[in-house]
């Protein structure tokens, strides 16, 4: 008896601090396993520890008073807790981050209600003296789910790149200088005019038609140099080609770093900033293609940073928000439409400005409504045309507003960054696939180089087969002190499990003889 006792008194004095560590550690997994495949800032987890460990201390503490024990109220916490962090990384196996799962939130409302009644009975001798292992138990679990999320979350803070660099100070620009600002809006996965009309059933004439009337080339044969965006990004702001990039990587990794921090630290920025520009850039969502070293950075209020995302559709926040119509896609939408309103003002802080917008439209999600009904079309080429035209749209209206309050002629670029992301069948009609995946929407404004101009040099003219590795090449010889020669308009395939595993879409003896491991295309 009176070992019973003691027993039951030492169960009592046990300190049950397994909650805390519970409150943490999946925040910290979700760190580890995605800092691994591309940067993550670790002030990022900040907000989310704080809210978690809150949440953990307010139940706690209400529980405790209700329950009149700690360590039952722990146990009651740690529940609820592990069925909260666990919750998306079910629910993401078999459903689409779109639609609330039904049948999971009855059964973690279940299981849930379960832990309540075995923690919540009135305990009887028995159940006292096992509280004492149960206590143990789940702090020496939590110490060890800690200690391995500690462990590889350091290596991912360890190979991360170093922020991008910011100018100490505004550089002045030379008398005499008038340099234009510049608008560089990449809208996601947009198809070649020629691509939409074959394959997709979708009419941009009179979009092209409207640009071309306010005085923009079209290019009728422009075409991606990589088939996703961070390669093409990557070789885009720095006007070059990956090669070096790639031999550097491996062909056979799928670490994005590499690009990431290409796009983050690229060429371009740092050629404008050395003449004067305020840089400007959006939030897209994807740290990729978030230029975290920008003067100025805009986004919705309450925007969820890349890995901010990923961690709410890890837990029960993700089918929470769905249900209160907060879904990825409307976080998404609103995003976007952020984006395309605030855009023409972007320019109007100190000139010369960039503007750097990356709009994931008409990529996926789609997130305007299908306008367009024609027999034969499949859910997905309806959905496709829709958004076209809308982007399109909404993209005269800014070009529009960008002319009419710009105080000189602004050079604007309006350009895919790849084609749809659709199987390539290797061993058919790879060759014709692989162009169709390059086709990409490419519209450019140059205003005429103005003859005052101290920078002013012979102009570089545009040209209907130009891919993106030249744009910058052209613009910056053709309105800067420099000259840059042209390169060669080349188009590479690549994975998005094997990003550095270049195919040269011309050399058809170099295609592999089957398709590749399958991987989500909803990334860039």
């Amino acid at each position: 008896m009176k070992e019973d006792q003691a027993r039951v008194q030492k169960g009592r004095n046990a300190i049950p601090f397994h909650p805390v560590l519970f409150a943490v550690a999946p925040i910290l997994f979700v760190y580890a396993h995605n800092g691994a495949r591309f940067p993550v800032d670790p002030g990022e987890m900040l907000v989310p520890i704080l809210l978690s460990l809150a949440v953990t201390a307010v139940l706690w503490a209400i529980l405790g008073f209700l329950l009149r024990s700690a360590a039952r109220a722990a146990l009651l916490v740690t529940c609820f807790l592990v069925l909260f962090f666990s919750y998306g990384h079910v629910a993401g196996a078999y459903e689409p981050s779109v639609y609330a799962s039904g049948g999971l939130l009855l059964c973690w409302a279940a299981l849930l209600g379960v832990g309540t009644w075995l923690v919540v009975q009135r305990p009887k001798r028995r159940a006292r003296r096992s509280l004492f292992g149960f206590t143990v138990v789940l702090n020496s679990v939590a110490v060890g789910i800690l200690a391995v999320n500690l462990l590889t979350g350091a290596r991912a803070f360890a190979n991360r790149p170093p922020p991008p660099e910011r100018a100490a100070g505004r550089v002045e620009v030379a008398p005499g200088v008038d340099y234009p600002d510049i608008y560089y809006i990449i809208t996601d996965s947009y198809l070649r005019s020629d691509v939409l009309k074959s394959r997709y059933q979708a009419d941009n004439s009179k979009f092209l038609a409207e640009l071309r009337r306010l005085g923009f080339f079209v290019a009728d044969r422009a075409h991606s140099n990589y088939a996703s965006t961070y390669p093409s990004l990557a070789s885009s702001l720095n006007f070059t080609y990956l090669d070096s990039t790639a031999r550097a990587a491996g062909t056979e990794s799928d670490n994005a770093g590499p690009l990431i921090r290409m796009i983050q630290g690229n060429r371009l920025v740092d050629f404008l900033r050395r003449r004067g520009y305020t840089i400007v850039s959006f939030a897209s969502g994807f740290t990729g293609t978030d230029l975290a070293g920008a003067d100025i950075h805009l986004a919705p209020r309450w925007s969820l940073t890349e890995f901010q995302g990923i961690l709410v559709n890890t837990t029960l926040l993700r089918d929470v928000l769905i249900l209160m119509h907060e879904s990825p896609v409307v976080r998404h939408r609103d995003r976007l439409l952020y984006t395309l309103k605030n855009l023409p003002n972007a320019g109007l802080v100190r000139h010369p400005v960039f503007v750097f917008a990356h709009i994931l439209s008409p990529h996926r999600p789609f997130v305007f409504p299908v306008s367009v009904v024609k027999l034969g079309m499949t859910v997905h080429a309806l959905g496709y045309a829709s958004q076209v035209a809308h982007i399109s749209g909404y993209l005269v209206g800014v070009v529009h507003q960008i002319l009419a309050q710009s105080p000189r002629p602004p050079v604007i670029i309006i350009q895919g960054d790849h084609g749809l992301k659709e199987p390539i069948n290797w061993r058919d009609s790879a060759f014709v696939e692989l162009h169709q995946r390059h086709a990409i929407l490419y519209a450019a404004y140059l205003p005429p180089c103005l003859g005052h101009d101290a920078s002013c040099t012979t102009p570089v003219e545009l040209y209907d087969s130009i891919s993106p590795v030249n744009t910058f090449r052209v613009i910056l010889s053709r309105y800067f002190d420099t000259t840059m020669a042209l390169l060669p308009d080349r188009s590479y395939y690549s994975a998005l499990n094997r990003p550095y595993h270049f195919y040269d879409i011309e050399r058809p003896e170099s295609y592999p003889v089957a398709a590749e491991p399958a991987r989500s295309s909803e990334g860039p």
